[in-house]
């Protein structure tokens, strides 16, 4: 699966390890310069390969999602085979929680990063053995 490429300040916050996997890869200090002024789409190729590096290994650590807002709170396990949500949604002032499964149809990775792209974020086991407590 292709991972979409770092912003600006994603790379900016990974600088070391970039600079690394450039060294890595044969492209130190002044190189990777002159290959930014004269052949950015070598550059922008480095920029996406690190990219897919960063986006494979933050997709196989995250276990722990969850997106809060005003009248939800999901939090989610990602197991190898299948997700769980605990789900809390507040109706007419009251909180009600149910529990989903869900198996994964496209691969871990790919469910993981879509999850992402609906505005989930990674979360501690602490936070969801909390939720799944409010859950009988």
């Amino acid at each position: 699966m292709q991972y979409p490429c770092l912003t600006l300040t994603q790379l900016e916050a990974l600088e070391t390890d970039f600079v690394a996997f450039l060294i890595v890869n044969g492209v130190e200090g002044e190189t990777w310069k002159t290959l930014n002024e004269t052949n950015p789409d070598q550059a922008q190729e480095l920029v996406s390969l690190f990219s897919q590096v960063v986006w494979e290994k933050v997709l196989k650590e995250t276990k722990y999602v969850k997106r809060i807002s005003a009248s939800e709170r999901i939090f989610g396990f990602l197991g190898e085979r299948e997700g769980v949500l605990l789900i809390g949604q507040e109706q007419a002032g009251n909180w009600q929680f149910h529990k989903a499964h869900k198996q994964w149809n496209t691969g871990r990775e790919a469910e993981v990063m879509a999850l992402l792209e609906q505005g989930f974020e990674r979360a501690t086991e602490a936070a969801y053995n909390e939720i799944s407590q409010l859950i009988k």
